[in-house]
């Protein structure tokens, strides 16, 4: 794996293309190596398998070549000439030959032409493996006028034929050089030709590659389509890439949608806690308001009864001892208005009391109001964050699965 943050990526000799023309180019070269060493083991097959036969055959050949310079009546002076260029040509293709005159030839030219028949030479072989065929140029009628010492069926020389192994791989070395050259050439050609034709069809790719460039850059929309210019895989790979960055377009509308909702029931929420807020504290106050006054309330309280008992046993003495002062009842009559008056102030005061109560009831009513909404607020957060859920498990299936794997122990 190549790390992502590596300097190497996206460089031109890292290029696919780079690589697709430098595999291409060491394959061509290989099957040509490969090429040329099935050949060789071919080379060497044919002459394990024919070579002999191939030498019996250019013994054969350079037999009936001496016989038909025998037909002629100056044939021992023709062979001094022929000879020479018969051992030229079969080697140059690569065999090596030998006429040897038996001794009933060397005596009858010597007699007849005054010179002896050295024929070719056998010797010196050269070194190497070979495979080696001989045959025997027996006397006919014809050639009894030449060879006047021999009878019809006397052995009169013997051709010896050498094929070398070397030669065949000469002419193996030969074919490499002039095929090998046409075979670089034609490597080099195949190269030039597949960057043309990669370089053309690559183009879409290479559009792929801006567009997913783009789409990679930090604060980068994903307003960015790619060119569908070819039918072929990179024309369906563009068209999948535009339908995945329309899913996630989508998929962002519908997240942009609920973080719009999050935003509204959050100043919903903010609205009401500072509503239930203000309607605290203000029922804390007058709270305090209430049991101050309901304190101030219960200290007064004792007086008022303990002067109204007063009042009320001065009024029956002084009814008994003298019920005709009037005196004595005006001075109860004042006590007792007082005593009315005080009773009157403090029926007030418990009036709006329970007014108050009255009131800070209703405040209660208010904030359990507030507090239902606070649980319909809570209700819709919920769905929201089940519909966040959603989108990131049609985002990313795997978390959805992974999720399904890890609760099922639990069901179990």
């Amino acid at each position: 794996m190549i790390d992502q943050n590596s300097a190497a990526i996206g460089r031109f000799d890292k290029s696919f293309l780079v690589h697709m023309i430098k595999d291409f180019f060491l394959i061509l070269l290989l099957v040509t190596i490969v090429e040329f060493t099935i050949k060789a083991g071919m080379v060497y097959y044919n002459y394990t398998t024919n070579g002999q036969t191939e030498a019996a055959r250019v013994t054969e050949n350079l037999s009936d070549n001496v016989r038909s310079i025998m037909r002629n009546e100056g044939g021992p002076v023709a062979a001094r000439t022929m000879y020479p260029i018969l051992e030229t040509n079969w080697n140059d293709l690569g065999y090596k030959v030998a006429i040897v005159p038996a001794p009933v030839t060397v005596t009858s030219i010597e007699e007849n032409f005054g010179f002896t028949p050295e024929g070719i030479p056998a010797g010196p072989w050269p070194e190497g493996r070979h495979k080696t065929a001989s045959e025997d140029i027996t006397a006919e009628p014809f050639c009894l006028a030449c060879h006047t010492s021999a009878d019809v069926g006397d052995v009169l020389g013997t051709v010896i034929v050498r094929n070398y192994l070397a030669k065949d791989f000469a002419i193996w070395l030969k074919d490499i050089q002039l095929s090998g050259g046409l075979a670089i050439g034609k490597i080099l050609l195949h190269s030039v030709l597949l960057f043309l034709i990669l370089r053309a069809r690559m183009e879409p790719l290479i559009g792929l590659r801006s567009v997913v460039s783009n789409l990679a850059r930090a604060y980068g929309g994903l307003h960015h389509r790619a060119d569908i210019r070819t039918a072929d895989e990179f024309g369906a790979l563009a068209r999948d890439l535009n339908q995945f960055l329309d899913r996630i377009s989508r998929v962002i509308g519908e997240l942009d949608q609920v973080l719009g909702r999050v935003v509204t029931v959050n100043d919903d929420i903010v609205r009401v806690q500072g509503d239930l807020r203000d309607r605290i504290d203000t029922v804390i106050s007058r709270l305090r308001k209430l049991e101050r006054g309901a304190m101030i309330s219960a200290k007064g309280e004792p007086r008022l009864s303990q002067r109204w008992f007063e009042a009320a046993r001065l009024s029956v003495l002084a009814h008994k001892e003298r019920p005709d002062d009037a005196e004595a009842t005006a001075a109860l009559l004042d006590e007792l208005q007082e005593v009315i008056a005080s009773a009157e102030a403090q029926i007030g005061n418990s009036e709006a009391l329970f007014k108050d109560l009255a009131d800070l009831g209703a405040e209660s009513e208010t904030l359990r109001d507030a507090m239902s909404e606070m649980t319909r607020l809570e209700e819709r957060l919920k769905a929201i964050i089940e519909t966040g859920s959603t989108l990131v498990q049609r985002v990313r299936p795997d978390a959805n699965q992974a999720s399904g794997t890890s609760q099922a122990p639990e069901q179990a």
